[in-house]
């Protein structure tokens, strides 16, 4: 007997679509863009402070503003034309960037100025994520959305990583003033790609009949009391909390560890963006949901594997290696959770629960990133890091639980549409 359910053609048909494949052009080469940009602050900070707690601050107010706002952002999305909302963003975006970049070029950027500025690019992002995550739905056919989806999840996801390689590698040959100015341009590229792409007007939604607050709070609860999406954010919690705080605290890692200047901070970022790359595309090809907690569960043993190794080793070559597999698990951690979020939220709560996921996701590692900075001038870098991977078998042993149940829904899921 043979199935008359389409079925995925992976990445091939995913950007044989032409609004995916002009979105997909636009937002990876801006995502990576932001994260250059922060790990541009992040060496800048070093440079003046030579400080773990300042770069701790650093990424927490870069970050935080995605637990202030990302709930309004999730509503919104919820509410409006999600197009003409990312629209609207992507300007701000860019008239920030363009303002962070002449400030930069005046000489008249400090360290508090910075710390502004780092604020008010994490409010930018936490507006966004919510709605570039939900947009997937409507740019591709169901057929092909698990590889739509599951590419959304891996630009976003693994520019986190690829970014910060190639804003290593501008430092290594420019300056950070350039990594603004190169910023700058790949928001109005984006811009310009959103413009281009073409969606029917989305159906006019009903009223719930609840206050903005009240909206949000039912979204909240759908996501935390539903099977899947619930446990899935608890590892997510774990896992940014526990591993994230290693990507901020590099440059710290590479100068006052390994004895690297912004040669060796491009390395061991490109290493990570190398393994994110892999463990992305991988994913994506994959084209299905099926499977995705076991695998996520297994990323996430290799994360705290990674991060005992990486803090107990002087020898640059390993952590280098460590980096490549960092990489790995945190794309799939990230890519996979979002997928199976994806796979089984209410379309009527998507926006809402993208926006819950980006909260935890960037949030956490914002708090963590605070601790881990707070502790490293107490105990020095490696220590917290050190713990925070012991720490991190627990979150394995959650997920490695979680995973059975997780994936009898989703083939259920599956099997109805």
């Amino acid at each position: 007997m043979t199935s008359d359910k389409p079925k995925s053609r992976g990445l091939i048909g995913a950007f044989s679509h032409r609004n995916f494949a002009i979105f997909v052009a636009g937002n990876f080469p801006s995502q990576c863009g932001v994260w250059a940009q922060r790990l541009a602050i992040g060496w800048l900070t070093w440079e003046l402070t030579e400080s773990g707690w300042w770069l701790g601050l650093m990424g927490f107010a870069d970050l935080v503003p995605v637990v202030l706002l990302s709930p309004v952002a999730g509503y919104m999305a919820d509410r409006f034309e999600r197009i003409k909302l990312a629209r609207i963003i992507q300007f701000m975006n860019a008239m920030v960037t363009a303002l962070l970049a002449i400030t930069a070029f005046a000489g008249w950027l400090n360290i508090e100025l910075l710390l502004l500025f780092a604020f008010i690019t994490g409010m930018d992002h936490a507006m966004f994520q919510p709605i570039r995550s939900s947009l997937p739905p409507e740019l591709v056919p169901r057929e092909d959305l698990p590889a739509a989806i599951a590419f959304g999840g891996f630009t976003w996801n693994s520019a986190r990583l690829i970014g910060p390689a190639i804003g290593a590698t501008i430092l290594h040959y420019f300056d950070v003033n350039t990594v603004f100015l190169v910023n700058t341009f790949l928001y109005l590229w984006f811009f310009a790609a959103l413009w281009m792409v073409r969606v029917p007007p989305a159906p006019k939604r009903p009223p719930s009949g609840l206050s903005i607050l009240g909206d949000i709070i039912a979204g909240y609860r759908y996501a935390v009391s539903h099977p899947v999406i619930g446990p899935s954010l608890v590892i997510l919690f774990g896992a940014s909390f526990l591993t994230r705080p290693l990507v901020e605290l590099m440059p710290g890692f590479s100068s006052g560890v390994f004895g690297q200047g912004p040669g060796g901070l491009a390395i061991l970022t490109s290493a990570m963006g190398v393994g994110a790359v892999m463990a992305g595309i991988t994913i994506a090809q994959r084209g299905r949901f099926e499977g995705l907690a076991r695998i996520t569960a297994y990323a996430v043993l290799v994360g705290a594997i990674v991060l005992v190794v990486f803090t107990n080793t002087t020898h640059f070559e390993v952590a280098v290696v460590c980096m490549v597999f960092f990489g790995i698990q945190y794309s799939l951690v990230g890519t996979c959770i979002q997928s199976l979020i994806q796979a089984v939220a209410d379309e009527r709560m998507r926006g809402r629960v993208l926006a819950l996921y980006g909260l935890i996701w960037i949030g956490s590692a914002a708090i963590g990133s605070l601790v881990m900075g707070a502790l490293s001038d107490v105990f020095g870098l490696s220590k917290p890091i050190a713990v925070s991977g012991m720490v991190c078998l627990a979150v394995f042993v959650f997920a490695w639980r979680a995973k059975e149940p997780i994936e009898a829904i989703i083939a259920k899921q599956q099997d109805r549409n």
